[in-house]
């Protein structure tokens, strides 16, 4: 009993690093997208990419990053695209005015 637990202990412990990999390969092909100027993402699985507003459909693009990190096979479920002028880095990111967002899981 002891040996099973102690294998998916050292399992699970195993898959974590790259899952957090993933997630890290996808926000670097989305910050190396033209008109985004940096990406993070949360834990709930929400990817935020900051743009510089301009007249643009950002619902559209925010679909088109859904694609780009789509082959890192991130935990990643929406993206929102946030204007880098307005984020309030101290506020809660779901209080950030959006420019558009899209979900990825669809």
């Amino acid at each position: 009993m002891k040996v099973l637990v102690a294998a998916a202990i050292l399992m699970l412990s195993m898959l974590a690093p790259s899952a957090r990999a993933d997630q890290v390969s996808a926000i670097g092909a989305v910050r190396a997208q033209p008109k985004v100027i940096n990406a993070q993402a949360d834990n709930s699985g929400t990817l935020y990419a900051f743009v510089k507003a301009d007249k643009a459909a950002w619902d559209q693009y925010a679909a088109y990053l859904c694609q780009v990190i789509k082959p890192h096979q991130a935990r990643i479920f929406h993206i929102r695209i946030v204007d880098v002028t307005k984020a309030n880095f101290s506020q809660n990111p779901n209080n950030w005015p959006r420019l558009g967002e899209a979900a990825c899981g669809r």
